[in-house]
């Protein structure tokens, strides 16, 4: 009993475990990316093994909180038995549930339900022998299966397993014998099939084997009365679609929309919108009966309130590292919520110099009318604008004129501004090829075509598109981007940017270009006029100044836009805010500010620390201009939640600022006199910043898909996202920290070591709030994806991810508990190294990885060298760190 109670009752056992789990899910990510889900699933997340480490490791976490009695302290306690809960409803989903898909065509009536499960079944006469079977591409497939068939022994045998990369076509091979006679048997099926079955006679008896998912019957029908689907205007992206059903019930019955996040409940069966036909006449919904959903939801109840309480409960760890920073003369300030250019010299040539003078006005009332871009989102042409000459030049303005002007120029007369440099280039091989000299930056739309017309680097940019993305050197890279560009300059002279003419006949509201909508039916000879008017006018403002023709004309067109489409244009007010937030490119400049700020403080904390001085003044006035800079990215934050009517935080742009925000949130709240914390939560903010402001990240709004139509959105990534914020903070405070280790010496030791434990004592607590906020954040996720489409957890890559840096950071947080690593240098150095998870669940899944939260297309892409060169400075500090490791824990 002692040797049990000190193996398997023990922290360092749990950690085991904990790091099994993690490393096998980690695995798991990685053999769903090459072959599948069904693989992942059969070799990890549904196998014997990895479910028996679940259970161990549920055992020891109770032996556990009774041996430690950690009833005495609330928050740790309902905290633990949460997870309790979690395995407890898991297990019940999992072996009590069932999963399956129903398709039901307009008028018609369906009670049959394809199970998400795969089975062998082996019918005979009347009766049906089901057992489970799953397959992995890869792996041990073996398996023997015996039943009694009028008391005689039908045993199938698994010889063989075959399928064919990227296709359905699977094939199992299996021996049966029966009544002394044996045969090899080949049936199609797999994964998801309904396949006909193979058959098998003895003596006069047939036998039918089939493999793949199995028919489930309702105790009652559903009908589908209308499938409707509805689109943002002028695209064929989908806004919403929903399944207008009958529920029949014997002689009960009831109409009910079926649609994203609004399920059908009825006898613990729920139904959810999943996917339609092409022809748009017939419906697939998602199936899920779950006993095991209310006990899912009280662990995460348990969880969420445990978190909170852990931060009140006396002698809690956070309360000890709290008393420490106090007793340091550290404040804290727990946040209880968390609140949800330069251009190039002017060209001197003489019409750009009396466009830029003549346009100035006009282009002010241009950037205001609306114009559908292509995912269909109405928005002023001064934002298409701005879109628009980003990606062809890297910048918001040129020559000293603003994007607007740009594009009203192109409107105007497009043959002219081909000539004119509005495109970016880089590699000197390009240039090479298109003879221009080393030291050119940008060139003109005709520089990349001869005397005769023709593409000079066609061929080059076939070559390279022909290549796998891991296969192509930097010219490869930069010809593509290059060739982006040069299209994007000619789809805006044919006029794909300026959809601004409404049609009034046209149910999904598309609205056409100047260029195409003159050659329409349906445009009236008015408006054709005002057209050509407004063209001409244009014309004559730039070249005499005289814009009363072009402002009469751009007023019909707005006055038209209102008329036709009012209901679908935001409003004026709307309109002057997303005007203003482009002329204030608040987070690109925070990126400098923040950078710049944190600097400034790291230097002025290396002078504290080293000369032991103090300078109140300077740290209030560092502290103030971190909070000047941290109320504008909140009012930026606030004024495209405004302008998009969602949260900020539904693609990668927005959800990088919002962690840098959070970052930020984390100096300013959390540790805000510890002039290291700030400067690091600045440093990072700047990071963070600059990233989301790369080229290849687009900061344009666009719409939402429908199944981010739901308020949990806004909690659930909310609260992941900040999370990041926290943990990362945590990392470059612990990489200072390892930083001021090496400069450690006999004379500035006590100093030294006090801001070492001070900034671990800050790391532990940010490590604390982010895993609260991930973990909790996970939870509401599994309540919304419950919701939404009728299951908590589908092992997704992203989500796996997710799970394994509540893991991470768990070890981290109860390393302290093993004797050997309680010291501040492991902790350090597994806080920096711990960050990593969070950089594969952010990044690495969305370029690495595919599935349902991934942007990955199947092509790897390769790791950017300065990865590398991260890692080698991290584990060049960690060893020189090493030598002067011995700090004082903090007890």
């Amino acid at each position: 009993m002692y040797f049990f109670s000190r193996l398997f009752l023990s922290y360092k056992f749990i950690i085991f475990m904990l790091l099994t789990l993690a490393l096998g899910a980690a695995v798991a990510t990685f053999i769903e990316n090459d072959y599948d889900a069904q693989t992942a699933k059969v070799l990890v997340y549904n196998s014997f093994w990895y479910e028996t480490v679940m259970i161990i490791l549920t055992i020891s976490l109770v032996g556990v909180i009774i041996k430690q009695k950690m009833y005495k302290r609330a928050g740790a306690f309902i905290f633990h038995l949460g997870f309790v809960f979690v395995l407890i409803g898991a297990g019940v989903t999992r072996y009590f549930g069932y999963e399956g898909v129903i398709h039901i065509r307009e008028g018609m009536t369906e009670n049959r339900v394809i199970s998400e499960e795969s089975y062998l079944q082996i019918k005979v006469a009347n009766e049906v022998y089901e057992h489970p079977l799953a397959l992995g591409k890869i792996g041990d497939n073996s398996f023997e299966f015996t039943d009694k068939i009028d008391g005689k022994d039908f045993v199938v045998n698994f010889l063989s397993y075959k399928y064919t990369k990227g296709t359905n076509v699977e094939q199992l091979f299996v021996n049966v014998s029966y009544d002394g006679i044996k045969k090899l048997i080949e049936i199609n099926g797999g994964h998801g099939s309904l396949e006909p079955a193979s058959t098998f006679e003895a003596n006069g008896k047939k036998i039918e084997l089939s493999w793949g998912s199995k028919i489930i019957k309702l105790p009652f029908n559903i009908k589908l009365r209308d499938f409707q689907i509805e689109r943002y205007p002028g695209s064929q992206s989908p806004s919403s679609y929903a399944s207008a059903v009958e529920l029949i019930d014997n002689s009960d019955s009831f109409n009910y929309g079926i649609y994203m996040n609004n399920p059908l409940t009825y006898k613990g069966f729920k139904f959810f919108q999943s996917s339609y036909d092409r022809d748009e006449k017939g419906t697939v919904l998602s199936v899920n009966r779950d006993p095991g959903k209310w006990p899912t939801y009280f662990a995460y109840f348990l969880l969420s309130l445990g978190f909170v309480l852990n931060f009140f409960t006396k002698k809690s760890r956070f309360d000890r590292l709290r008393g420490f920073l106090i007793n340091n003369n550290l404040s804290l300030i727990l946040p209880l919520l968390v609140v949800f250019s330069i251009t190039l010299k002017a060209d001197t040539t003489k019409y750009l110099d009396t466009f830029r003078a003549n346009t100035q006005e006009h282009a002010k009332s241009f950037a205001q009318i609306y114009v559908q871009d292509y995912n269909g989102r109405v928005k002023p042409m001064g934002t298409e604008a701005i879109d628009i000459l980003n990606k062809m030049s890297g910048k918001s303005s040129l020559y000293g004129l603003t994007a607007t002007q740009i594009m009203l120029g192109v409107l105007a007369d497009s043959a002219l501004w081909e000539e004119i440099k509005l495109i970016k280039i880089k590699n000197s091989e390009i240039k090479k090829l298109l003879k221009l000299p080393e030291d050119t930056k940008m060139i003109s739309f005709s520089q990349a075509f001869d005397s005769d017309g023709k593409y000079i680097l066609n061929s080059y940019v076939n070559d390279a598109n022909e290549k796998m993305p891991s296969k192509r050197g930097t010219f490869e890279k930069d010809l593509i981007k290059l060739d982006e560009r040069l299209n994007i300059f000619y789809l805006a002279t044919m006029g794909m940017f300026y959809n601004f003419i409404p049609n009034p006949y046209d149910s999904t509201s598309k609205w056409y270009s100047p260029q195409k909508a003159i050659d329409e039916p349906w445009l009236d000879q008015d408006m054709k006029s005002v057209i050509f008017s407004y063209i001409n006018g244009l014309n004559e403002g730039i070249l005499n100044n005289n814009w009363n023709n072009a402002n009469q004309t751009l007023e019909i067109l707005k006055i038209n836009q209102k008329e036709i489409d009012g209901d679908i244009l935001p409003s004026e007010y709307q309109t002057k805010i997303e005007l203003l937030s482009n002329e204030l490119k608040i987070f690109q400049k925070l990126t400098g500010f923040y950078f710049i700020l944190g600097v400034v403080s790291l230097i002025f904390a290396i002078v504290l620390i080293f000369f032991k001085k103090e300078y109140p003044f300077i740290k209030n006035i560092l502290f103030a201009l971190l909070l000047l800079g941290f109320i504008a990215h909140t009012l930026g934050l606030g004024m495209r939640w405004y302008i998009s009517g969602h949260a900020p935080w539904s693609d990668t742009y927005e959800s990088l600022i919002y962690v840098g925000w959070s970052a930020i949130l984390a100096g300013i709240l959390v540790f805000r006199k510890s002039l290291l914390s700030l400067s690091s939560a600045a440093i990072l903010g700047a990071i963070i910043m600059l990233v989301a402001n790369l080229n290849f990240i687009s900061p344009q709004i666009t719409p939402l898909v429908p199944v981010l139509k739901s308020y949990w959105l806004s909690i659930h990534v909310s609260i992941i996202t900040a999370s990041y914020g926290f943990l990362g903070f945590s990392a470059l405070l612990a990489f200072l920290a390892l930083d001021l280790m090496i400069f450690k010496t006999e004379q500035n030791r006590p100093r030294v070591e006090l801001q070492i434990r001070q900034l671990a004592a800050i790391a532990e607590i940010s490590i604390i709030i982010g895993l609260s906020m991930l973990t909790v954040g996970n939870f509401i996720g599994g309540v919304w994806a419950n919701e939404s489409w009728g299951r908590y957890w589908g092992w997704d890559p992203k989500e796996t991810w997710s799970f394994i840096s509540i893991i991470v950071y768990t070890v981290v947080l109860h390393l302290r508990f093993i004797p050997k690593l309680n010291s501040v240098y492991v902790f350090l150095v597994a806080t920096v190294f711990a960050f990593s998870s969070i950089i594969m669940t952010y990044f690495g899944v969305n370029f690495y990885l595919s599935g349902m939260h991934s942007y990955a297309t199947g092509d790897k892409v390769p790791v950017p060298s300065f990865i590398y060169y991260v890692i080698g400075i991290v584990l060049l500090i960690v060893l020189f760190a090493y030598p002067k490791k011995e700090v004082k824990v903090i007890k």
